[in-house]
């Protein structure tokens, strides 16, 4: 999807290089995969998240092993898709849910396997700039993407019924 490598190219070569306070900095490729999973739900969700892990994984410079934020952006994808899926009221939830989740569930994650330097003492020190980065630059990313896609995921129906017209030419509900 030509959205997810702009988010790579811009994260990769002006985000990741901007120094901000705390020395964190917004993870837009997440942001826009939970975008991506608010407007097609949660089979898409998974499957944009998997495929930009991935390619996330495999960016240089990675600093981590194969797979790890496949796993997390395809969980990510899935969760927000089916929190959206009910009701589109949930978008802003589910963003602000992910944008704190992601962050947590990646440190679970490396920390699971092993991955050098994740202590206790690193993650209580690197993970709130991480959430509050990612909050601060959710709502501007899921709208942006929301107003690119439209405002109803495809497939999405009326909540008004269908109304017909009966035999006398009066109007009532299907």
């Amino acid at each position: 999807m030509l959205l997810v490598g702009l988010a790579l190219l811009v994260q990769v070569t002006l985000v990741n290089r901007v120094p901000l306070p705390g020395g964190e900095a917004p993870d837009l490729v997440l942001l826009v995969v939970v975008a991506c999973a608010a407007q097609r739900g949660p089979v898409a969700g998974a499957v944009i998240g998997f495929g930009t892990g991935l390619a996330v994984d495999l960016l240089p410079p990675a600093h981590h092993v194969a797979g790890q934020c496949a796993l997390v952006f395809c969980l990510i994808g899935f969760l927000v898709g089916r929190m959206v899926e009910r009701t589109a009221a949930a978008v802003v939830p589910a963003a602000i849910l992910a944008a704190v989740a992601a962050p947590l569930l990646a440190a679970a994650v490396a920390a699971l396997i092993g991955t050098p330097g994740i202590t206790g003492t690193a993650m209580l020190s690197r993970l709130p700039g991480a959430v509050v980065c990612n909050l601060l630059a959710a709502p501007l990313v899921v709208w942006g993407v929301g107003r690119l896609f439209g405002r109803t995921r495809r497939g999405e129906h009326s909540v008004r019924p269908p109304v017909a017209h009966s035999a006398d030419g009066t109007r009532g509900v299907a």
